[in-house]
């Protein structure tokens, strides 16, 4: 069955790469900058887009999967950022895909989870769990505002997200809501919730 998410974004991918890449990581994690890792770690990067988030985050000596679906977005990802620490990977929340390698140190779901329904998000928050170390963080991004015309949004309620990680084994350590800092986006008052999420250690 095909998915009405990834059809608008496939359709859309030629203009999308031009603007994803005109955003400037640094500007986009500051929110949550204090709580990225400061050594070398492994990162699952979920709906990477074009890979400037992860090529970002391998030019800082992390190794990064970077799952994908859309396959246009995919492909301009590996010509623009081919990093040797960047994995691409197609997958989808909320069953992700199955990771063999040992749990990842950071999770970022980035202007992703409002795409998702409101019955797939608590299977989300346990699969990312599931693939995250002890200790490891999640950092998720909700879209505040209305959804792009040409691309399918549902809307996504901070506290009931916060809820379903709690019973996913995962606390909130910090929330912060700011502006967009796209263009469009900041021009339609869309701002984003940014939580981020901790992992529970074993007792």
């Amino acid at each position: 069955m095909r998915d009405p998410v990834l059809d608008g974004y496939a359709a859309a991918a030629s203009d999308l790469t031009d603007r994803f890449e005109r955003i400037s990581s640094q500007d986009l994690f500051a929110p949550v900058v204090d709580f990225l890792p400061r050594s070398a770690s492994r990162v699952l990067d979920v709906g990477a887009g074009t890979g400037r988030d992860a090529a970002w985050f391998a030019a800082r000596g992390h190794a990064v999967v970077a799952v994908e679906p859309v396959e246009p977005l995919r492909a301009a990802g590996r010509r623009l950022h081919p990093h040797p620490r960047i994995t691409w990977q197609d997958a989808t929340l909320p069953a992700l895909a199955d990771f063999k390698a040992e749990p990842f140190d950071l999770i970022v779901v980035v202007a992703v989870w409002h795409h998702l329904r409101r019955t797939d998000r608590g299977q989300a928050l346990r699969r990312l769990a599931e693939v995250l170390k002890p200790n490891g963080r999640l950092i998720i991004s909700i879209r505040e505002g209305a959804s792009a015309p040409d691309r399918v949004g549902y809307s996504a309620d901070v506290s009931q997200t916060v809820a379903m990680a709690h019973e996913a084994g995962m606390a909130v350590v910090h929330k912060a809501t700011t502006p967009s800092v796209q263009t469009q986006n900041k021009d339609a008052d869309v701002a984003w919730t940014w939580l981020v999420l901790e992992a529970s250690a074993p007792l």
